[in-house]
């Protein structure tokens, strides 16, 4: 054999292992947006309380069921794209954590620490507790309306995976409509009598309705946007009495403000505005005076934002994220939403 013939041999199977390399990725990606089937969707078991709950065989088949999580495993590799992450199956994929949380890191901009991937069982559920903790504090959902918890994520219970990736999809907004009214069987074991029922298990709502809502949110414009727009010129006006009204309130404790942006990011002022505005004590346990770490920030701005929500002034348009990063026309917002509820106080 000549040394030319050799290189060629040589050349050739080197191209023939890139295509190979080239035609497994293809099959790679193929798979992973192959719609669901009942024999690929794993879905472990509820085994908390008094019953045993296994979702039933016809629900996996269901087209319903199959269409939503096909939709929210898409949506995920739709926002991971630029993180080289591919879901291919959901109950097995979020269970230990890491997908969960470079999905919340990008949806949110939220900080996780020990990134690194958790190898033990425990290690996983470390993981996936301060994933969940993070979630929560970013939905701003209240104990009772939370739907999922540590072991269901990681036993891969399908009805708390699809309870979760909703919430999120609802919070954040999916570019597509989740099916409506999408229910699901569940095989229910009482542990001390091993008897079995089958309850359902509501799953989205009038997903239809929720979509327009929030695309609606998304386009309206208020008094904010047309200022930053088209009246730059009287900014500076509107963060000079936005600032004199929050000075007013701060200096009956010796508090007070010159940064719009700095000093209200941390959520302290906020929280103090409120309690000073309605006349109650908010107890030092439940928020942290000086703040220096993201999630204590974040804790602060949240709390005050549900104060705000409990003293009946409407929903600012922000979220507390755009707060804690410090951004101008959300603060406002908030502020404006505090003075409007009460510029008599301040005389």
């Amino acid at each position: 054999m000549t040394l030319l013939s050799t290189l060629l041999g040589r050349q050739k199977a080197g191209v023939a292992n890139a295509c190979k390399e080239v035609d497994e990725l293809e099959r790679e990606k193929e798979e992973a947006l192959r719609p669901l089937t009942s024999g690929i969707m794993e879905t472990g078991m509820d085994e908390s309380g008094d019953y045993k709950r296994q979702v039933s065989n016809e629900s996996l088949k269901d087209p319903q069921v199959q269409a939503l999580s096909q939709q929210l495993k898409e949506w995920i590799n739709d926002v991971l794209t630029d993180d080289h992450i591919v879901v291919k199956n959901l109950c097995e994929d979020l269970s230990d954590g890491q997908v969960l949380s470079a999905l919340i890191e990008k949806l949110a901009g939220a900080k996780i620490e020990h990134k690194e991937v958790a190898q033990s069982i425990a290690s996983q559920k470390a993981k996936l507790t301060e994933v969940l903790n993070q979630i929560n504090y970013h939905l701003q959902v209240v104990d009772d309306g939370i739907k999922w918890n540590v072991d269901n994520i990681h036993n891969k219970y399908l009805i708390s995976v699809l309870h979760l990736l909703v919430a999120l999809a609802r919070h954040y907004g999916i570019p597509r409509r989740l099916p409506s009214f999408v229910k699901i069987q569940v095989l229910q074991i009482t542990k001390a009598t091993q008897q079995t029922e089958t309850i359902s298990e509501q799953i989205t709502g009038d997903e239809e309705r929720e979509h327009y809502n929030f695309a609606a949110r998304q386009q309206e414009r208020d008094v904010f946007d047309t200022l930053f727009d088209s009246a730059p010129d009287k900014l500076n006006a509107v963060k000079g009495s936005l600032m004199a009204f929050a000075n007013k309130q701060l200096s009956q404790i010796n508090r007070g403000c010159s940064n719009i942006e700095e000093d209200f990011s941390n959520g302290v002022n906020l929280v103090v505005m409120m309690s000073l505005a309605e006349g109650y004590y908010v107890p030092m346990y439940s928020f942290s005076m000086e703040p220096e770490a993201y999630d204590h920030k974040l804790h602060n701005v949240t709390l005050a934002l549900n104060l705000m929500q409990e003293a009946g002034i409407p929903r600012p348009k922000c979220t507390a994220e755009s707060i804690v990063s410090k951004d101008l026309k959300s603060t406002l917002r908030v502020l404006y939403a505090i003075y409007s509820k009460y510029k008599h106080l301040v005389k």
